[in-house]
């Protein structure tokens, strides 16, 4: 049977047969995928945030499965919305502003203190109203100016100028890729913490 997408969103995951207690909340998330762009993650303060309990034993296993949970891969469909565009469109830090007051004008969310589950926050930032002040963002961003007249194409330049990401990557890869090296980046600083736990 297929997952139902109206079904409780999940505060587990399984390990080793076990079901593990995270803390799904947005910030979490927010904290992983900013912390993975740095390219050298702190994955001991990733799985600390993110297990709650404590890090389990199987240190590349709950790498593993925080890094599925962050992506959405929970053997249903994902939101899908970032696996379209090869090219990053958003920057939490440098989009915060635009962000928070887009989930506030749209859904009337205060972002500061709202609890809101991972998934679930994906999903409204992707299907905010193309008028919020992120959308516009997004929609500069990702504009393809090549066939727009002269004059718009002006607006558009001034506007990507305007809203270019400052942090952007050195090589561009599809969101599928690039969750396949953040998996990587992360397992290998896994097994790295999990020797140091060893010693």
């Amino acid at each position: 049977m297929k997952q139902n997408p109206f079904e409780r969103l999940p505060d587990t995951v399984e390990i080793d047969g076990a079901a593990v207690r995270v803390d799904p909340d947005f910030r979490i998330g927010v904290a992983i995928e900013t912390e993975l762009l740095t390219g050298e993650p702190d994955a001991a303060g990733l799985l600390t945030a993110f297990y709650p309990d404590g890090i389990p034993d199987n240190v590349e296993a709950a790498a593993e499965q925080m890094m599925q949970f962050y992506a959405h891969l929970d053997g249903g469909a994902s939101d899908g919305q970032a696996s379209h565009s090869s090219a990053r469109l958003y920057d939490f830090t440098q989009d915060a502003d635009a962000l928070m007051a887009s989930f506030r004008q749209a859904y009337s969310i205060d972002l500061d203190t709202a609890p809101l589950h991972w998934w679930k926050f994906r999903r409204l930032m992707f299907g905010l109203p193309p008028e919020t002040p992120f959308m516009q963002r997004v929609h500069y961003r990702a504009a393809d100016i090549t066939k727009l007249p002269k004059e718009q194409r002006k607006h558009y330049r001034k506007m990507k100028r305007l809203y270019a990401l400052q942090a952007a990557p050195k090589k561009k890869m599809t969101a599928a890729e690039r969750d396949a090296e953040m998996i990587a980046r992360v397992r290998k600083r896994a097994e790295q913490v999990q020797r140091e736990i060893e010693q």
